[in-house]
């Protein structure tokens, strides 16, 4: 198996870590690519991100009332 952050994984792919990740476990070394979409055009002044592990992404809120979304693009 792989051992990654402390959790040991089973050899072969491995569709989703706790961290977000999807990994493929090999006999000598693991390769990871991460799930998160990571947003980049949004108001930094006013928002701020907050990692959202059972969906693997971001929301955007802002930095006085979390409770509120900001807007956010998807630009390539």
């Amino acid at each position: 198996g792989c051992m990654m952050n402390g959790k040991l994984y089973p050899l072969g792919l491995i569709e989703r870590t706790e961290d977000c990740y999807r990994c493929n476990c090999g006999k000598y070394a693991i390769r990871c690519c991460s799930l998160i979409f990571t947003p980049h055009h949004y108001d930094g002044e006013n928002c701020k991100m907050i990692l959202n592990r059972k969906r693997c992404d971001y929301d955007v809120v802002q930095k006085d009332d979390p409770s509120k979304k900001c807007v956010t693009s998807r630009h390539v």
